[in-house]
């Protein structure tokens, strides 16, 4: 398992550099990335199944990066830490300027997003009352899915198009962003799923 996680993740790595891409994982990374991925895209999809229904052990279907996979959500949690780190902004001053001002969500992706995750105690308790944990894995995976439709239609930071350059940053949705990844850390913490920072 650990080498087919391994080889994988090297082969995603060899597709970037040849592609000329940055921000390429080190070797300590990379075996950070090989562990957390896994143990537990095992434990995600043992768990992600209601506990009286059997399933079908299948290395390859849990390792596949896309679908409800830990694989997939892991990678989603990653993406969602980088803008941020791309936008400049720390996780500590990011939570001093949810201090000094209210959110103002306005877009449908946005308040689609919020709502989602307002229901991360009712998910707990529900979870809590019925010792069933795939309810939490199916909101992990509703969370990413609204991340998606959020993404694609709320930008959260405008740069140059020729320099690169950021021109301006949405604070409100990067404030949302943050939230949707302190509440899928939760979960995964929840489920026993060691997260990275990088994938």
């Amino acid at each position: 398992g650990l080498e087919r996680a391994e080889k994988k993740i090297r082969a995603k790595e060899e597709e970037k550099k040849a592609m000329g891409g940055s921000g390429l994982l080190t070797e300590q990374e990379i075996i950070e990335c090989r562990d957390a991925v896994t143990y537990g895209c095992i434990k995600f999809a043992d768990l992600s199944c209601t506990r009286t229904n059997d399933y079908v052990f299948s290395f390859d279907k849990m390792l596949d990066d896309k679908g409800k996979t830990a694989v997939y959500l892991l990678y989603a949690l990653t993406r969602i830490r980088s803008i941020a780190r791309n936008a400049g902004k720390s996780r500590e001053s990011l939570l001093e300027h949810a201090k000094q001002s209210p959110i103002n969500l306005e877009h449908e992706g946005e308040l689609r997003l919020a709502k989602t995750l307002l229901r991360f105690s009712e998910v707990i308790e529900e979870v809590s009352d019925t010792l069933q944990p795939h309810t939490l894995c199916n909101f992990l995976y509703e969370i990413s899915t609204s991340f998606t439709y959020f993404y694609d239609n709320c930008y959260c930071i405008t740069k140059d198009r020729e320099t690169g350059e950021i021109v301006s940053i949405h604070m409100d949705r990067l404030l949302l962003v943050e939230a949707t990844a302190q509440v899928m850390e939760k979960c995964f913490a929840i489920l026993g799923i060691k997260t990275v920072s990088r994938m």
